[in-house]
């Protein structure tokens, strides 16, 4: 069953997202121990190491449909270290994501082609809201660039041939970037990173959460907004789709399926959780929505809302 049409089988077609399990020894541990996933991203892999902030970094709610709040601004280690980490992972049956992000579109094609010979597809992070105080970085608007956006993806094409994935802002007019973006070769789009930034403050200490002050907001409460970007990306392109944001249970996955996504991405609702959780959450996931298929091939579920919405126009 292919998926993706233009990319490597994901099977099944669940992914973490960047950042959240993003470690090789976590990759190969949870796949030795059966989690339902079947490709593992990487943290957002830079030209140089940057420390991001100090914590506390991360706020999440113990509430169903709370929001979670992140202020890492995109940690990572000296790219050297990567490709020495990358080149090392035995993953059996799963795919390795490589998430990438630069200050400039050379930076990105370069981090692309040294990591691309230990990744079985490329995802260009095209935006993180949040940052370190007083940093100055295109993180923060290029995913609201078209024309800049294109740019970085067409200089990533040609710095490899393995599939990529032009991953989203909720930012923006994300459907002039995805255009600009198919148009200068990815082969899918995420939909989509954090939205925002935003703010939380402790009202006993009178003072502001986050080290970076703001961050980037995602979980449930993002849902709604990421669930309409898949649906009008969909009826837009009719490309394959990775969907992100808010996906805690098996019924949250077929809504994004039926909206047009081809792979789901988790991410908050790993946080607090131990490995066996987590793993036990992938397989609950995937589980449900096989019997909600019973039998029936996924692909014939991918944006079928569109055809009951086509119907009562």
């Amino acid at each position: 069953m292919q998926i993706l049409k233009s990319f490597p089988l994901l099977s099944p077609p669940i992914i973490n997202a960047s950042g959240i399990l993003s470690y090789p020894e976590v990759f190969e541990t949870f796949e030795n121990q059966g989690a339902s996933i079947g490709g593992y991203v990487t943290k957002s892999i830079g030209p140089s190491e940057k420390k991001g902030n100090e914590n506390p970094v991360i706020i999440y709610s113990d509430s169903s449909g709370g929001p979670t709040l992140n202020s890492l601004a995109l940690p990572t280690q000296d790219l050297d270290d990567w490709i020495e980490e990358l080149s090392k992972i035995k993953l059996k049956k799963s795919l390795l994501i490589s998430s990438i992000y630069a200050g400039n579109p050379k930076e990105f094609a370069f981090v692309a082609e040294k990591i691309s010979p230990f990744s079985d597809i490329i995802e260009i992070n095209l935006g993180c809201p949040n940052k370190e105080p007083g940093e100055k970085t295109i993180m923060e608007s290029i995913g609201q660039n078209p024309t800049l956006s294109g740019e970085i993806t067409s200089m990533v094409r040609d710095s490899t041939d393995k599939p990529i994935v032009a991953k989203l802002s909720p930012n923006s007019d994300y459907l002039s970037v995805a255009e600009k973006c198919l148009e200068s070769g990815a082969d899918g789009l995420g939909c989509a990173n954090t939205l925002g930034p935003g703010l939380s403050i402790d009202i006993k200490t009178k003072e502001v959460i986050l080290a970076g002050t703001s961050g980037g907001i995602s979980g449930q409460a993002l849902k709604p907004i990421n669930l309409l970007m898949t649906f009008e990306a969909f009826a837009r392109f009719s490309c394959p789709i990775i969907a992100y944001g808010g996906i805690a249970t098996w019924e949250d996955g077929v809504e994004y399926l039926l909206a047009g996504a081809s792979v789901l991405g988790l991410g908050t609702v790993f946080l607090g959780k131990s490995t066996k959780e987590s793993i036990k959450t992938t397989q609950e996931i995937w589980q449900g929505i096989e019997s909600y298929l019973n039998g029936d091939d996924i692909e014939k579920l991918i944006g079928k809302a569109h055809k009951h919405t086509q119907e009562l126009k």
